[in-house]
């Protein structure tokens, strides 16, 4: 059974991972993210003129891979070009690897049933961010 249920995950202080905190004058709030590589991106969002708005760690959702119903929260919701998205930030030598890549295709799939695209933008291309003005991006 493929579930639709939404759900908001709360990020907590852990011993395993460490928070960051994004100030924000585009959204006008401070962000929590879990990682520097989502830190650093949070400045790409803020400044590209393309994105209009972004959240971090926005609803996730329940996929369903290999008989089993998994939660999932993209690392960010973005607002480009009047299109809303769903970003998952990876440095480059995890999107190599055949489970990342079996469950992001289950989670882009369920994510385009929900209608909401899901991208992955790899840390590699982060130095090459301003492509005509816009994110560069990995679909």
């Amino acid at each position: 059974m493929s579930w639709s249920i939404m759900y908001r995950r709360k990020l907590k202080h852990s011993r395993v991972k460490n928070l960051f905190k994004f100030v924000s004058a585009k959204m006008n709030q401070v962000m929590t993210v879990e990682s520097y590589l989502e830190f650093d991106t949070c400045f790409h969002l803020e400044y590209s003129s393309s994105i209009t708005s972004f959240i971090a760690q926005p609803e996730g959702f329940i996929y369903h891979l290999d008989e089993q119903d998994l939660p999932y929260t993209p690392d960010f919701q973005i607002v480009e070009n009047d299109t809303a998205k769903w970003i998952e930030v990876k440095p480059f030598a995890k999107t190599l690897n055949p489970d990342f890549l079996h469950r992001f295709k289950a989670k882009q799939e369920k994510a385009q049933k929900l209608g909401t695209p899901l991208i992955s933008i790899v840390k590699a291309l982060l130095a090459f961010i301003w492509v005509s003005k816009s994110l560069v991006i990995i679909r």
